[in-house]
């Protein structure tokens, strides 16, 4: 059997220090006592509260203290004064629990609870008892009791409703316009919401009159997103492959991804072009975000609360300057409150997965130019060429490569057989230089003397019997070929010369 001196013995120093509340009561002659803390919005766990009732129920004229906030109690008294102040609440049923629980309980008293309920449900709208305020997290995939298993339903049917709207809504679309047509004054465009198809971007282009032979440029003059901020960062010049890469990169981004990159982009580190903004679609993990901070002193308390960084005791976090180093944490983390939380740059890799250049075969959905027939070159009236230089040729068969012949040496000595050799060399000269393909040769580079030699060894590789170039006219008559606006001539892609090696039988007498 314990007495109350005893018992207030092992609880006094939670009276003195004021931060529990204590429960005393007795049960038959003996004392018992059990200490409790509040949550942070002063009120009662559930737990705390089902054991107040469980105490009240043993002893109904128990009482709860504490040492700060109830009279006769303080943390310079001794151990008999504390125990004559337990006492004195306990035999004049002061501080009793049902007070207590009155005071710190969250929950609504059961008329407004049957008042609410019938209005929640009038409205179709599923009905809690537990009230949640401000900046309070609500978990919505943890049944918790506080709402019938018929309610709990109808919310997630409304989440999966309101889910599926939002995936309805277009992540990014641009008006697409043909840009040779609204210079004419002539404007002819049609929304495309990103991501697309092939497919469907050749219907529009076909639609708005873009066949890349009357028309073949365009521009965007407008974009919608959803996502704040998004449009700003586009062009009436970015490019249909870069949009729908980025619309993928959107689609397949999770809620909180999303609140992340909206987040992001409003922090800006990211977000100079349409190429920086699908690298930060993909480097969401360089950001730390804390969507339930919107002001220095949240930040602060939740660095000291939550991630206990510095760790206070109780006490003293009644006297700390929340605000204060709020702010300077984020100054020191060079973060931004946003619409969406704090964020921050945690410093991780920031991946460049996009140059800038080459999108991905997978995204790729813009039409291309159909490829041009080319005529006969040897149809193509040369400008300058005289009616005698164009006779008609045939094609020739490739010749046969002569056999690699070895040179036999008779000789015995070094220096006779390096006199032999240099015999050998000076015959097989001679001989190229009589030889008809050297004339051919000649002939060849005799007609282009201005060329030089690069570009007459590849007018011979094309055209063997070619006299002239094609001149510019000919090039736009009968090649259809222009000079673009903004450009001074027309640039031709000729192939490299190239060497054909084939394997011959070696012939060696020995």
């Amino acid at each position: 059997m314990a007495s109350l001196r005893d018992t207030v013995k092992d609880y006094q120093d939670e009276l003195r220090d004021g931060i529990a509340w204590v429960a005393f009561w007795k049960q038959g002659r003996s004392w018992n006592a059990e200490y409790f803390h509040l949550d942070m919005d002063d009120t009662l766990y559930p737990e705390d509260r089902s054991r107040l009732e469980e105490i009240k129920s043993t002893d109904p004229a128990a009482v709860i203290l504490n040492g700060y906030y109830c009279g006769h109690l303080g943390e310079d008294m001794s151990l008999d004064e504390l125990t004559a102040g337990v006492r004195y609440h306990y035999e004049n049923s002061m501080n009793d629990i049902d007070g207590f629980i009155g005071t710190h309980d969250d929950r609504l008293p059961p008329e407004v609870i049957e008042e609410a309920r019938a209005a929640a449900h009038e409205a179709g709208l599923p009905f809690s008892e537990k009230p949640y305020r401000d900046g309070e997290d609500f978990n919505p995939y943890v049944f918790d009791g506080r709402q019938s298993y018929e309610d709990y339903e109808l919310m997630h049917r409304m989440m999966n409703e309101e889910r599926s709207e939002q995936m309805a809504e277009p992540i990014l679309s641009g008006y697409l316009s043909n840009l040779g047509k609204y210079t004419e004054g002539r404007p002819a465009g049609e929304w495309v919401t990103f991501p697309t198809t092939a497919e469907h971007l050749k219907e529009v282009f076909d639609r708005i009159g873009i066949d890349f032979k009357h028309y073949e440029e365009w521009h965007f003059t407008e974009f919608q997103s959803p996502i704040p901020g998004l449009t700003e960062h586009l062009s009436e010049y970015s490019h249909p492959d870069e949009l729908n890469y980025l619309g993928k990169l959107l689609e397949m981004q999770f809620d909180d991804d999303r609140e992340k990159f909206i987040a992001a982009i409003e922090y800006g580190d990211h977000a100079d072009s349409l190429q920086d903004i699908i690298n930060l679609a993909q480097n969401l993990d360089c950001y730390w975000l804390y969507p339930s901070v919107h002001s220095e002193e949240e930040y602060g308390r939740y660095l000291v609360d939550e991630l206990e960084e510095p760790e206070l005791p109780e006490e003293a976090k009644k006297y700390f300057m929340y605000e204060e180093y709020g702010r300077d944490a984020s100054i020191n983390d060079d973060g931004m409150f946003t619409e969406k939380g704090y964020i921050y740059n945690n410093r991780n890799t920031f991946t460049e997965w996009y140059d800038g250049r080459d999108v991905p075969q997978e995204y790729r959905v813009t039409p291309q130019p159909p490829q041009r027939s080319r005529p006969d070159p040897e149809k193509v009236e040369m400008d300058a060429a005289a009616p005698g230089q164009r006779t008609a040729q045939t094609a020739e068969q490739p010749q046969e490569p002569r056999p690699v012949i070895p040179i036999v040496l008779t000789s015995e000595k070094p220096a006779e057989k390096l006199k032999e050799i240099t015999d050998r060399l000076e015959q097989g000269i001679a001989e190229l230089f009589d030889s008809e393909r050297y004339k051919e040769y000649l002939k060849v580079m005799s007609k282009f003397h201005n060329y030089s030699f690069r570009n007459t060894v590849l007018i011979a590789m094309q055209k063997p019997d070619a006299s002239l170039v094609a001149g510019f006219s000919a090039w736009k008559n009968n090649f259809e070929r222009n000079v673009m606006k903004g450009q001074k001539g027309i640039k031709i892609i000729a192939p490299s010369p190239y060497k054909i090696k084939q394997e011959m039988q070696k012939i060696d007498p020995h």
